[in-house]
């Protein structure tokens, strides 16, 4: 079924870094990790063959680097955020395997996986980190509208992944999408659907007032959830559909009142599945749990599942007709168990793709990947 389709978040270049082991130490139970972090490089203690990433608490990863890995502008990463809560001073380390430049973003997966207008920032033409994704988007068919910003290298991601392990690590850094303060893209023309993902809460809600569309959702960050200028409870009346992981909701102050208002909330949980609370026609708040789906071989790249689960998730409500509101129960059990095979599809490979309604049909007819 055709419809328009907006998507407002970015597009970055992706420098995928796999490494052989997960990145926290499988003893302390705290794993896997999936988590957004924004970085800053440090100059000081070179360290020729290894990087090192540093939580504010003082947590230490090191990454042995292949040794194709290219030049970069320090050794180490200062990170905005802790990667392990209340655990102070650690170390660990792991092997980098490989890596390769691919085309990231949650804004960039959304508008692949939905077939949507993708609305993000760049640098200026004459950057070549903005000239290099904007080849990437125009590769994978993706219509863009870009925002130009002056004087800005494009935004980028050294995305860490442990494949097999489930662990994956984007630490961004940033510059494009921080400048703007309000949503700078089209308005008026008769949007089915609006996506935001991966923006601040003021873009967000700029978005979501400017932008007229029957159905309207939202695929948060962990900062979203912790950003208070405005809380996402300020405009939660606003969205049809919140899509996040576990540990993005959990870190949410308001989630429960939250909760009451939007009227399907996903909550993935990597290996564990996930929680669908909706509401049904009688007004009933109910919850769906949908486990991982079956598979014969171990995953070997868990980015993009995010995109792939929700997006799926959306299409198969919209297909079967829902436009926001109370759904049914068989619906939104169809819708997940769908969402949960396209997830499993997308973390099978490592390249930048999404399953087709075909493909999807396929697992879940066959019950296993």
């Amino acid at each position: 079924m055709s419809r328009r389709v907006l998507v407002f978040g970015p597009a970055y270049l992706d420098r995928v870094l796999r490494v052989d082991r997960p990145l926290l130490p499988p003893e302390w139970d705290a794993g896997p990790l999936d988590l957004s972090v924004g970085g800053r490089w440090l100059v000081e203690d070179q360290r020729e063959a290894s990087l090192r990433l540093e939580d504010p608490d003082g947590g230490s990863l090191f990454i042995d680097l292949p040794d194709d890995w290219p030049e970069c502008p320090g050794s180490g990463i200062e990170l905005d955020r802790l990667l392990l809560p209340n655990r102070g001073v650690w170390y660990h380390s792991v092997k980098g395997l490989n890596w390769q430049d691919d085309l990231g973003g949650m804004g960039a997966g959304f508008a692949a996986a939905l077939g949507g207008l993708l609305v993000s920032a760049l640098g200026p033409e004459s950057d070549p980190t903005s000239a290099r994704i904007a080849s990437m988007l125009a590769e994978q068919g993706i219509e863009h509208h870009p925002i130009r910003v002056p004087d800005t290298q494009a935004d980028w991601t050294l995305l860490i992944s442990s494949g097999p392990h489930g662990d994956k690590l984007p630490v961004g850094f940033r510059g494009c999408h921080a400048s703007l303060s309000e949503y700078p893209g089209p308005v008026d023309w008769g949007f089915d659907v609006l996506v935001v993902a991966s923006l601040t809460n003021q873009l967000i809600r700029s978005a979501l007032e400017t932008v007229s569309a029957r159905v309207r959702v939202f695929a948060p960050t962990l900062k979203n959830m912790t950003d208070r200028e405005p809380p996402l409870l300020a405009f939660a009346d606003r969205l049809e559909l919140l899509c996040c992981n576990r540990q993005e909701w959990e870190a949410l102050a308001d989630r429960e009142a939250v909760a009451q208002i939007i009227p399907i909330l996903s909550i993935s949980d990597g290996p564990n599945g996930g929680i669908i609370r909706f509401r049904d026609p009688s007004g009933a708040l109910r919850e769906h749990h949908e486990p991982a789906f079956p598979r014969d071989h171990p995953p070997r790249d868990t980015n993009r599942a995010g995109e792939s689960y929700a997006s799926t998730l959306l299409t198969t409500l919209l297909d079967a007709g829902w436009q926001g509101g109370p759904v049914e129960a068989g619906l939104i059990e169809h819708a997940a168990q769908r969402a949960a095979a396209a997830a499993g599809l997308v973390i099978g490979h490592e390249d930048f793709r999404f399953p087709t309604p075909e493909e999807i049909d396929d697992t879940v007819r066959l019950g296993r990947i």
